[in-house]
This record gives C-alpha cells, structure tokens and sequence, in this order.
C-alpha cells in the first residue's frame, strides 16, 4: 500500500535554484551595481560663520546703497516740483498785478476790480506769502512767541534753492580741418555793476592755420547763453572788421568783450573759411607772350646808322621789361579755390565773474 501512494503522490518540487537562475541574479546584481556607481565631482570648499557674515554685509551695503540713491533722486525731484510750482506762483502774481496796474492806468476799473480779485484769490491760496503775511502781523503787535513759530514756518516753506551750475572752463582749444582756434574770457570788473545786472567780459581768440594750405576768415556765428538759460545768437562777416586770410602756420589773434546779465554764461560758435590759392602775376602774363619777329623796315640794304638809333632806343625798354619781370614774379594773387567753405568750430567756454577777474 506504501508503495502504491508513493507512486500516485505527484513527485516534490526541489526548492534548490537553478544553474541558469542563479547566473540571472548575478547579473542583475552586477549591473545595480555599476549603475549606482557615480562619478565623484571636485570638491567644494566649506564656508565658514566669517564668509556668510561678508557675505551678508556685502548685500546689506548694497542694498543701502541702491536706497541711498533712490532717496536722493526722490529729494531732487521734490526740489524741481517745488521749485517749479514756486516759480509758476510768483509768474501767476506778477501777471495779473501788471494787468491790474495797465487797466487802472487805462481808467478801465471794472477789468482792474476784477484782476484785483483774482490776485488777493492767488494770494490766498500761497501759503508762503500768508505765512509771510502773518509773521509780519504778529512782529507788528509783539506777538513774538507766534512770530518765533511763524518764521521756521516761512522758513519751512521756503523754495529750496537751484542747484549749483556746472562750472564751465573759461577757455577753450579746438582744432577743426587743420585750424586751431583758442580762446581765453576774463571778468572785467571795472565795467560791470553787479547792483544793476550787468556784467562785462573780454575775451582774446587765437586763430592758427596749421594746414598746408592758405585760408581765409569769412564769417563767424556766436551762441552766448546766460546763466538763466536765456540764448542769443550774434552773426556777421569777419571778426572785428577784418577778414584775415592766413598763409600756412600764420595766425591771427584779436580781442572782443561780450555783455551779460548774469554771474555766469558760456559762449560758443564757428567760423566760416575758405580755402584760397595763390597764383603768381607772371603766370597770368603768360598768355600775352611776346610778340613775333616784325618786318625789318631796313632791310639788308639799311643804313648802320639807323641801326644804331633802334639799339639806343630799345636799352630803356629792355630795363623797364627786366624791372616789370622782377616785379611780377614778386606779386601774386589769390582766388578762391575749387573747394566749398568749411566751418570751424569754436569751443565751448565760460563767462564766470568769479573766475579770472580782471581790473581792466
């Protein structure tokens, strides 16, 4: 009976693995592990608590920077609006007082009335003039504590003032086409009254032809700007009235002033030049040449006495021809020549009454 079980039973699987199986795992294995098998990269240096503390004082700085630049620009601009609605007030009140003053003048009262009104409404509305206004009150009636308080007030609203103008140099040194021209301004005091807005400057422009070529000075362009941006522009032939022509390496220098209403101003400009070209008399006299070889009236069979005569005649002439050869070559003429006109600029330079005053 055993031995029929036995044989019915099916036959126990074996739990041992097999060959093929176990070189799979191997495998398998061998290629895990090569894939987490990384490369190692160089490595990095380690910061310490002092390297993040620059760090940080680095961003910080910068960052104040930034904000110091940004308050500043923000400072500028509250000045210009401020100074700008100033400036738009003050222009409001002088036009309708003048307009006011001219209708009274014209006897037409109902139009000054009216103007009248409407300055005492912009007067109003101005908080520096109604704190001026106060001020002057409370001083009149001793009120000095209000007053106190009422001039840091008029203080406080004070236009801030314009910022300081770009000083200019008093002198310039431009080259322009191979012509240099150098000019230097000095303040004259003694013809200035500051009081009255007028100030006076001289200036001395050096001109220099450093081409190879002879030029001439046509006209001259000036632009003269003030200090309050006001610009006038002077225009006319030559300079001082001349119109210098200058050979190679010649130069020409002369001396102008110029009046101003302003502390300061800068001048600037051209010249116009042309190019000339020297052509001597001699060879203007070459197309007349000289006469052929005349009839000889004496023939072979003349007298030597009249010979004679024509030779004492024609010594002078032949002295006064020599004299006018040496003459001509000596004198030339100039043209203009083939070339257009060129501009020469003048630099830009200063009129500043606090830089280089002069007595004169």
């Amino acid at each position: 009976m055993s031995t029929a079980r036995a044989l019915a039973s099916p036959p126990a699987r074996s739990l041992a693995p097999r060959a093929s199986t176990r070189r799979r795992d191997a495998r398998a294995r061998l290629v895990r592990g090569r894939s987490l098998k990384l490369p190692r990269g160089p490595k990095l240096p380690r910061l310490g608590p002092a390297a993040g503390v620059a760090a940080a004082a680095a961003a910080a700085s910068d960052d104040d920077a930034a904000s110091s630049v940004a308050e500043t620009s923000d400072e500028e601009a509250d000045a210009d609006r401020r100074r700008r609605e100033a400036e738009d007030r003050a222009n409001l009140q002088d036009r309708l007082r003048t307009s006011m003053e001219a209708a009274a003048r014209a006897e037409d009262f109902q139009l000054a009335a009216r103007l009248r009104d409407e300055l005492n409404e912009a007067l109003e509305r101005d908080e520096h003039h109604v704190a001026k206004r106060q001020l002057a009150t409370a001083i009149d009636e001793e009120r000095f504590e209000d007053a106190a308080r009422l001039r840091d007030l008029v203080a406080s609203l004070e236009p801030p003032p314009p910022p300081p103008a770009v000083k200019v140099p008093c002198h310039s040194d431009v080259t322009t086409e191979g012509v240099n021209v150098r000019v230097m301004s000095t303040y004259v005091a003694s013809r200035s009254r500051p009081e009255s807005g007028q100030y006076f400057f001289a200036y001395t422009v050096r001109v220099t032809n450093r081409t190879a070529k002879i030029v001439q000075l046509r006209r001259r362009r000036w632009i003269i700007t003030d200090g309050e941006g006001r610009v006038e522009e002077v225009a006319g032939p030559g300079v001082v009235g001349q119109q210098p022509v200058l050979l190679p390496g010649q130069t020409f220098e002369y001396a102008s002033a110029c009046p101003l209403r302003t502390r300061v101003g800068t001048m600037e400009g051209t010249y116009t030049f042309a190019w000339l070209v020297a052509t001597p008399a001699a060879e203007l006299e070459d197309g007349d040449g000289e006469d052929g070889d005349g009839e000889d009236g004496a023939g072979e069979d003349g007298e030597e006495g009249k010979d004679g005569e024509k030779e004492e005649e024609e010594a002078p002439r032949k002295e006064d021809a020599r004299d006018m050869d040496e003459f001509s070559t000596a004198l030339t003429f100039l043209r203009e020549g083939e070339q257009s006109e060129f501009e020469v600029e003048i630099g830009l330079f200063g009129l500043d009454a606090d830089v280089g005053a002069s007595t004169q």
